[in-house]
């Protein structure tokens, strides 16, 4: 029987092997794990012995309480019992978050997660876990989804729909492929499906790829209803490999869309024949719907699928003569499109979104993004559109002669332009012909022989025209390959650029490569040749070269290589090596320990340790001779991972103080190896000396430095990363060097508090929650909060809030308890850290969103409001963080926040602040009715802060407010306080700034249209707030100079008149938001239309018959300017006419006749045949109608 303590020897390997056959021979001894459990822990190693023994005779209460425990380290050893999944008793969502996870650590709980949903297998678990986590946390509930049965995934799908993002459709099509048919098939009926599919479809598409080969016509179905033609990638090779050999019948019936869109064109072109392929190019030619696509480098695999006789008559035919018989206007089929956007449309009941005005310094414009609409930004736009389009593209001589000769034959390519040859007149047009003859050789050595003769015969060309034309031969024509006569004419041509390794006098290195390639393949390479190639070395891959070739060039490049590094300098050889290694990966040779590159850099790394650094870093990255360089690597390397491999397979190169120094020095983290070492090598005198010389750096030169604070204090920080490593290896010792440290006196609070901070790390752990955060230091009691169990944590969180250094920590721990916890930590912060209060309001906000608590919101209000934000308070950040974070406030929360936000800055009294903040008051005019009540103060300040040269910018919320009355006394009363001092504001701006106030007065009159306060029965006030504004108009403008404002007034009344009234005659229509927006479209416009035909009689009556026209064009102003744009509109007006045609006098029908002339656009063609008829039989009006009629249509 084994006894406790554990001890092992040799390498970490060693060490686990030996742990794995103690814990097999106590389980194959037969005791019982009681009986080892009452044996004492000396070491962590003891401790993983039990839990693997547990493991092995599978007993459930010990790794359960092992899943309890605060060390992650045991957690995740007890998870490595797979078994566990099978105890259904244990392994239930109810009993994990019932029993189980209150209990656990929150990283253990995680991890569990993790472990449940990796290992879970069983159909009916899966279905358990799913069900449960469906509603609270669905992330994590689909990843159980795809392992229920296909019958419940079949029932589920249809509605996680909105939910679904393109991974989980992955996973669940692979289990079930109908899932992809369901979810592409709801794109035509599920609004917000749709619109995450538009925001990814390349994403969603590909994540139903995995259907083709379960369930191809599935896959193929979507692709030929839902490929996006323009922005979607071409299947993989593989795939239209597949398609084109198993549902070859889905091409066949549309070729031209797998051609042109779907499929791989190189593949396509492989698997079908010569004369399919043939057929295939005259069917593309023949359709004129592929005219911007079908060019000869599209097609190009097709056509040389041909042999070469026939080729060329082939091309000439296509694309040359255009015989391909009778082209085809129309795609023959339906061709694939994703499904369309649908916009959210405003609708003729919502109310216009007014913005502020910016009046002041002599501008006027809305703010925000309306301005760019202004001619500052439109002027530029439109001259860069100007000159795009004046751009013009530009063909060189060469491009016209290549596409003069581009479906020439070579034969015939070469006896037309030799003749041409003889008769250019300049250098570079020989050199465009010599380009042309190179392209139409196609790298055949009997059409680069004659052209090399030809050549020959041009030997005196300028230098640079004779280099051009070489680079092209050696990139087109493989000329390393050439019989020797023909060679010869090549070197002939090359004179003077090189070929020889002499200097070039124009640059052609492609030339010197060719040279190379060619003695490298006959295994001799002279001097001048390698010496010259070596100064520009190139690894020659961009190069065809065929497998054969590639292994001799290999070679040659790595004897060359490494022949020169041997006699070179170190800083030379270091980059001939670095080159070989770029060639040898280039050409996929493998390279061992043996390799004699490996003995290069080893032995350049003894003349020259940080020359080698580079290369022995490639080296371990390529994981070459890893083990043969472990101590190599330890020295260039000086990371983690060196570390560790030293104590997998070298503990002779274990030095306390070369290991000392590179924890040190480096500027990572060591806490893979440190935690190695506290487990495993605990005992070992390695452990104990590297801690002593950790523990000796931490103090080293302290005594010289008491006397310096500032000194003291940056030493301090410097060392007090060592606190990290130290705390990890000193175990129950931890105490003790705290003790020291404290002992030393307060002028070494920084190490002493870093120390602290990190003493979780230590193994066994120490009872930081019995100190008291006083003695453990504020960090140290975070970590534990935050990585405490769910059962302590709301009394945890109370004990923090307790003591104002620690609020932070009880905040942030409150977000993960429950409403109580946090309603009692915001609290205690919003007394004695406002600041912080503010500040975690907002992590609050963006954690749960929506689900946010607005008590929360309401112990910071008054925080908020209270603060001293100006400049003197010096909270710069703090400003700019609530003014910022306006988009993580949840909607319900967001309108009140906005009022409290622009109360706090005008607070300020900094411009610059607040000037911008205006905007914020849109989101609160949307809210408007939700937040009146709060809304006085912020009125009030606006017009406290007015004044003729900048007066209010945003007069619309002073209307809507006052229509927002809920009697006449509340009227009187928001009417004395706002009201008269706006008007009289007005009133000021109008006599100092006229065209001012026109842009003021323009934008009061539309927001007296308020359809919030018109069909809230609550708002009893609204016709009396026009009738006061209307009475303020008398004051300065004459009814009669000013016909048209008064009418639009007058409309908005009626149009009032005509909600109420089609409430009150319809309350069930207007009772639904449905029925409202569809039904109450026209039961309010023919009321409206009613009464305009009423109120035109009268002024008929008061005035003179021509009054109509007048009327006419203040009715077209009033519902293009005050109505919201739409169908909806649209429907309006239409009802709006009938009304006026049905309750009309005469020839003042003709009202209908001129309203819809100039709104007849925006109505579809059923209504307006249905309301022509209706004019017609006007016969008061008829010949009107007629003429009226047949301009519009003209026009």
């Amino acid at each position: 029987m084994c006894v406790t303590p554990i001890s092992l020897s040799g390498t970490l390997g060693s060490r686990h092997r030996r742990l794995n056959s103690l814990v097999r021979e106590a389980g194959a001894s037969g005791a019982s794990l009681q009986e080892f459990q009452a044996l004492p822990e000396h070491s962590p190693v003891d401790r993983l012995f039990k839990i693997d023994l547990a493991s092995q005779l599978r007993y459930v209460d010990y790794i359960i309480q092992n899943l309890q425990d605060d060390d992650m380290l045991y957690v995740s050893r007890a998870l490595k019992s797979k078994w566990l999944v099978d105890h259904h008793d244990v392994v239930n969502p109810k009993h994990l978050e019932d029993v189980l996870f209150p209990n656990m650590i929150k990283p253990a709980v995680s991890k569990l997660k993790h472990w449940t949903y990796i290992n879970l297998r069983d159909p009916a678990m899966c279905r358990e876990f799913y069900l449960y986590y469906k509603d609270n946390a669905f992330e994590f509930a689909i990843k159980f989804l795809s392992h229920c049965s296909n019958e419940f995934i079949l029932e589920e799908v249809p509605t996680i729909l909105t939910k679904l993002s393109s991974q989980p459709l992955k996973i669940l099509s692979e289990k079930c492929p109908k899932v992809a048919e369901i979810y592409y098939n709801s794109l035509a009926t599920d609004e917000e499906v749709r619109r995450r599919y538009l925001e990814n479809q390349q994403s969603y598409y590909n994540s139903v790829k995995c259907v083709l080969k379960s369930d191809a016509d599935v896959f193929l179905d979507i692709t030929e209803k839902y490929f996006d033609m323009n922005g979607f990638r071409r299947l993989s090779p593989s795939s239209s490999d597949y398609i084109l050999r198993c549902h070859k019948h889905r091409f066949t019936n549309k070729p031209e869309l797998y051609t042109a869109y779907v499929l791989h064109m190189q593949t396509l072109a492989d698997r079908l024949s010569v004369e399919e392929c043939q057929e295939l190019v005259m069917r593309l030619a023949r359709a004129k719907y592929l005219q911007s696509w079908f060019q000869y480098k599209a097609v190009e695999p097709l056509v040389k699928r041909l042999s070469p006789d026939k080729r060329a008559a082939f091309k000439k035919r296509v694309f040359v003569d255009k015989d391909v018989g009778e082209s085809v206007d129309e795609w023959p089929y339906k061709v694939p499109a994703p499904p369309e956007h649908t916009y959210p449309e405003e609708h003729v009941f919502d109310d216009q979104d007014f913005r502020p005005l910016y009046v002041g310094g002599g501008i006027s414009y809305p703010c925000g993004v309306d301005s760019l609409r202004c001619g500052t930004f439109a002027m530029p736009m439109a001259m860069m559109q100007n000159m795009q389009m004046s751009r013009i593209v530009m063909k060189t001589e060469l491009d016209k002669l290549f596409d003069e000769f581009r479906f020439v034959g070579f034969s015939r390519a070469l006896y037309e332009l030799r003749r041409r040859l003889g008769g250019a007149g300049s250098p570079e047009r020989r050199r465009d012909i010599f380009m042309v003859l190179v392209s139409k050789t196609g790298g055949r050595s009997e059409a680069v022989s004659a052209l090399l003769i030809l050549a020959a015969r041009h030997s005196n060309e300028p230098v640079h025209i004779r280099a051009a034309v070489v680079r092209s031969l050696v990139k087109r024509a493989q000329v390393w390959r050439l019989p020797a006569d023909v060679w010869n004419n090549l070197l002939e041509f090359g004179h003077g650029l090189g070929l020889d390794g002499s200097t070039p006098e124009a640059e052609c290195k492609e030339g010197l490569h060719a040279v190379l390639i060619r003695q490298l393949l006959a295994g001799e390479c002279q001097p001048a040749i390698s010496t010259a190639f070596l100064k520009e070395f190139s690894t020659l891959s961009e190069y065809s070269l065929s497998p054969a070739e590639r292994v001799q060039v290999a070679a040659g490049l790595e004897n060359l290589l490494s022949a020169a590094a041997l006699v070179a300098k170190p800083f030379v050889a270091a980059k001939l090596l670095d080159q070989l290694l770029d060639a040898l990966n280039t050409y996929r040779v493998t390279i061992e320990a043996a390799s004699p590159v490996v003995g290069a850099i080893v032995s350049l790394a003894s003349r020259n340790a940080e020359v080698a650094r580079p290369l022995l870093q490639r080296l371990y990255q390529a994981k070459v001779a890893r083990r043969e360089l472990l101590r190599l690597n330890l020295e260039f390397r000086r990371d983690q991972a060196s570390l560790i491999n030293v104590l997998r397979h070298d503990l002779l190169a274990l030095d306390y103080k070369q290991f000392g120094e590179i924890l040190i020095t480096s500027k990572t983290n060591f806490d893979s190896f440190v935690s190695k070492l506290a487990i495993y090598f605990q005992k070992d005198d390695f452990v104990m000396q590297l801690r002593a010389k950790l523990k000796e750096k931490l103090f080293e030169n302290i005594e010289h430095m008491e006397n310096n604070d500032k000194t003291m204090k940056s030493y301090q920080k410097k060392q007090a990363k060592l606190a990290r490593p130290l705390a990890g290896l000193s175990g129950r010792d931890l105490e003790m060097d705290l003790q020291e440290l404290d002992s030393k006196g307060p002028e070494l609070r920084i190490l002493a508090a870093a120390l602290r901070a990190n003493a979780h790390r230590a193994r066994p752990a120490v009872a930081v929650a019995s100190w008291g955060w006083r003695r453990a230091g504020v960090k140290a009691v975070a970590t534990r909060a935050m990585r405490g169990r769910q059962a302590e944590r709301a009394e945890l969180t109370r004990a923090l809030a307790a003591h104002r250094r620690t609020l932070r920590v009880a905040l942030a721990n409150s977000m993960l308890s429950a409403r109580e916890a946090q309603v009692h930590a915001f609290t205690a912060a919003a007394q004695r850290r406002p600041a912080a209060a503010v500040r975690a309001l907002f992590i609050y906000f963006r954690r749960f969103g929506d689900k946010s608590d607005v008590s929360i919101w309401d112990i910071v209000k008054p925080v908020m409001l209270s603060m001293d934000m100006s400049i003197l308070s010096k909270r710069d950040n703090l400003r700019r963080l609530i003014k910022d974070q306006v988009k993580v406030v949840p909607s319900s929360i967001k309108p009140d926040y906005c009022v409290t936000l622009y109360i706090v800055l005008l607070k300020t009294k900094i411009k610059y602040l607040y000037s911008n903040v205006d905007n914020i008051l849109c989101e609160v005019s949307k809210h408007l009715p939700q937040i009146e009540d709060s809304l006085e103060l912020v009125l009030l300040k606006m017009l406290e802060d007015a004044d003729v040269r900048e007066p209010v910018t945003y007069p619309s919320i002073f209307v809507r407010y006052l229509l927002l009355s809920k009697s006449d006394e509340d009227l009187e009363s928001r009417f004395e306080k706002l009201g008269k001092p706006f008007l009289a504001h007005l009133d000021a701006v109008r006599k100092e700034h006229d065209w001012v106030f026109r842009k003021l007065f323009s934008e009061t009159m539309k927001s007296l249209m308020y359809n919030a306060a018109f069909f809230d029965p609550k708002c009893t006030s609204c016709l009396s707030v026009i009738e006061k504004f209307m009475a303020w108009m008398e004051s300065f403008m004459p009814r009669e100079q000013h016909f048209k404002q008064y009418a639009r007034v007058h409309l908005t009344m009626l149009y009032y008149k005509a909600v109420r009234a089609s409430v009150q005659q319809l309350p069930a229509v207007f009772a639904a938001a449905r029925r409202r927006r569809v039904e109450g479209v026209d039961a309010v416009g023919f009321v409206f239309g009613r009464y305009i035909a009423r109120e035109l009689a009268q002024l008929v009556t008061a005035y003179f018959d021509s009054v109509v026209e007048l009327y006419a064009d203040a009715l077209a102003d009033y519902v293009e300017v005050t109505l919201v744009a739409g169908s909806s509109r649209a429907q309006f007006v239409v009802s709006v006419l009938k009304g006026i045609l049905a309750e009309g006098v005469g020839t003042q029908r003709r009202l209908a006749v001129y309203i819809f002339k100039r709104r007849h656009y925006e109505m579809k063609e059923p209504l307006q045949k249905e309301l022509e008829e209706l004019m017609y039989k006007e016969k008061d009006i008829e010949v009107l109608v007629h003429a009226e009629l047949e301009r519009a249509r003209f026009y």
